[in-house]
Parts: C-alpha cells; sequence; structure tokens
C-alpha cells in the first residue's frame, strides 16, 4: 500500500506539473476535496502538498479564500524577471566563456526543433527550457542553474501566456539565434546584453497583458 508520504509526494509533482502545463491557471482556486477526487487520495496529503507549494511559491494560501495558483501582479512579474535577467546574464557570460564543440552542437540542435512551424504551445515552451538550460549548464553553476530553473518553473504559465496571448514565438527565435552565436564566438559581453534584452522583452509582454486584464 502506498505511504501517506508517498502519496504526498505524487500529489505535489502532479499538482505542480498541472500548474506548470497551464491546467490550472494564475488565480484558479485549488479546492482540496476536488483535488483529493481527481487524485485518489484522502485530503490529507493534498493539504500537505498545497503547503509544500506554496512555500515553493507554485500556490497562494489565504484562510479565508482557501488555496490559489499564485497569480502575480504586473510589478512582481517585473521584479521576478530583473532577479532572472541578472542571473541569467551571469550564466551566460559564463556559458560564452566555456563554450565547448558538444554544448554548441547540442544547443544547435535544439534551437532546430525550435524551428518547426507546427510546434504546439506546449513543445515551445519545453524547447524554450532545454534552449536556457543548455547554455546555464555550461556556465558550470550548479547552484545558479537550479535557482534560474526554480524562477523560470514559476514563469511557466506566462509563458504559455505569452505564446497564447502576445504570440512571439518568431521573436523568441531570432532572439535565441542571436544569444547562442554570441556564446559561440566566445563574445561574453554581447550574450549578456542580448540574454537581458530577450527576457526584458518577453517581461513586457506579460506585463501589458496582465495588467490589460486587472483593470
Amino acid at each position: 500500500m502506498t505511504s501517506a508520504k508517498t502519496r504526498q509526494e505524487a500529489a505535489v509533482e502532479e499538482l505542480r506539473e498541472a500548474i506548470v502545463d497551464g491546467v490550472y491557471t494564475p488565480g484558479q482556486r485549488l479546492r482540496q476535496q476536488e483535488l483529493a477526487r481527481k487524485y485518489g487520495c484522502s485530503v490529507i496529503p493534498i493539504r500537505e502538498a498545497l503547503h509544500q507549494l506554496a512555500a515553493e511559491g507554485f500556490v497562494a494560501l489565504d484562510p479565508q479564500r482557501g488555496a490559489r495558483v499564485t497569480a502575480f501582479d504586473g510589478r512582481t512579474l517585473e521584479e521576478i524577471f530583473e532577479v532572472r535577467m541578472a542571473l541569467e546574464g551571469i550564466a551566460v557570460r559564463r556559458a560564452a566563456e566555456r563554450m565547448t564543440p558538444q554544448v554548441a552542437d547540442r544547443t544547435r540542435r535544439i534551437m532546430e526543433r525550435m524551428e518547426r512551424p507546427d510546434l504546439s504551445p506546449g513543445e515551445w515552451v519545453h524547447l524554450d527550457w532545454e534552449f536556457h538550460d543548455s547554455l546555464c549548464a555550461c556556465a558550470e553553476q550548479e547552484f545558479l542553474r537550479k535557482t534560474i530553473s526554480t524562477l523560470r518553473r514559476q514563469m511557466e504559465p506566462y509563458l504559455r501566456l505569452d505564446l497564447a496571448k502576445v504570440g512571439t514565438i518568431e521573436f523568441g527565435r531570432r532572439e535565441h539565434r542571436r544569444i547562442f552565436q554570441a556564446c559561440a564566438r566566445g563574445d561574453a559581453e554581447a550574450a549578456g546584453r542580448h540574454i537581458v534584452a530577450h527576457l526584458r522583452r518577453t517581461v513586457q509582454g506579460f506585463v501589458k497583458y496582465v495588467r490589460s486584464h486587472t483593470k
């Protein structure tokens, strides 16, 4: 029989992935009884899972309103991306200094897959993560890489929003090419500038959409 701890871990993983995949959208209420029925467990592991996801930033808990998927306002999105721009700027500059032919080939193959015209939003988001993570891994700073990954996962529902509502895939492709080309030629300063410009353009689309729908 599955232990309560294992049920909690499974609930955490499934709920986290559902939020990242856009099954539950920012601001949506998460009712414990409904989730318990859906995942075939009692409310106890669900309650514990919600508290863990709240600690990770995926869920907001309110004594009166219950649990909801975290919904960031425009200013908070800007603050998160300011942190991400600083961290990825460091990572990409270091990647440019450490780029090997093997990493270049791997990143180039990811970019080639991103050129497919029939990519679904989910496929694009996954490949976009692979591209950024490939460069962050090349920096050889594991704590930095994990910190960036955590920030990005919290933003993934908004990345899907970016695709569905802002429509910037082609912008993303061009910006990725600039970042990669700078890394491939070892130009750390250009790589840093391009990643910051890419993330700034991305958050501007998010903020514009969020503010226009929360008036």
